[in-house]
């Protein structure tokens, strides 16, 4: 499925949201529309069927279980041509950084803002610059990179979207994953606990969590569109399996993973 159907198939669906909520209660769309509910993705019987089916399943399959530790990474080795240059914001201890260096001969170089981390990464053999990588990337060329990647860290940042456009300016294709705020037992957990969730892939508490701007699929989507990036490919992490992203995935994805690149003018 190309872009442009892509995006009629979400204008279809959003309309037949919308016509579903008016026959559910009448005005109750252009309520939400007032409370700035641009579109909608489900209804309270959508929810519901999402619950039931978790009772149902019973015993392990209904329930959630913490997300396959660092699996962006597989599928992140997947989209690395060989002898690429790469760079990692935020590459922790570099692991990601060894395997596609060792897989893919990759030429390698991380930014970590924990000393500790950074000096892992140098001791493995991984060029890796200490410092705040909000501040660092301004220092990087145009184009500098053929690959660049932003993996479980957004979130985390003071200027994301600042981030985001530095990193399409560095390098000639991005890697970004997030998690969904809009997954359907984060919002069942806030709007019938009225506090913060936590769930597998929201572990923390309001008061320790490192995630300070946290977004949803649909969210993410209406900056790629604003910002005129192309979505090359994509994937969601559904229940445990990972999925190609296909648009419909803000109920139910947990977690996401997208390969960005820069629009040709007049695009």
């Amino acid at each position: 499925m190309n872009e442009k159907d892509l995006n009629e198939e979400l204008a279809q669906k959003r309309s037949e949201a919308k016509e579903k909520l008016n026959s559910t209660m009448p005005g109750l769309a252009a309520f939400l529309e007032k409370l700035e509910v641009r579109s909608q993705d489900s209804d309270f019987e959508t929810l519901r069927a999402m619950v039931k089916n978790a009772l149902k399943e019973g015993g392990q399959g209904g329930l959630e279980l913490p997300p396959p530790p660092r699996w962006q990474d597989h599928v992140i080795e997947g989209q690395i041509t060989p002898n690429a240059s790469v760079l990692d914001v935020g590459c922790g201890e570099g692991d990601l950084l060894v395997r596609l260096s060792e897989s893919r001969k990759a030429r390698v170089q991380g930014i970590e803002l924990d000393q500790e981390m950074a000096m892992r990464c140098i001791e493995r053999g991984i060029p890796t610059y200490h410092g705040d990588l909000e501040a660092s990337l301004q220092n990087f060329q145009d184009d500098s990179y053929d690959f660049v990647i932003l993996e479980e860290t957004l979130q985390t940042l003071q200027h994301p979207i600042d981030v985001l456009q530095e990193l399409l300016r560095i390098g000639r294709r991005v890697v970004v994953s997030i998690p969904n705020f809009a997954h359907w037992r984060v919002r069942l957990a806030f709007s019938l606990g009225g506090r913060m969730p936590r769930t597998a892939s929201l572990p923390h508490t309001w008061f320790n969590t490192p995630n300070i701007h946290l977004c949803t699929l649909n969210d993410f989507m209406d900056w790629v569109e604003e910002a005129h990036v192309h979505i090359l490919d994509g994937w969601s992490l559904v229940s445990g399996r990972v999925e190609k992203y296909q648009g419909e995935h803000n109920l139910t994805a947990e977690q996401a993973l997208f390969l960005l690149g820069r629009k040709a003018k007049g695009q």
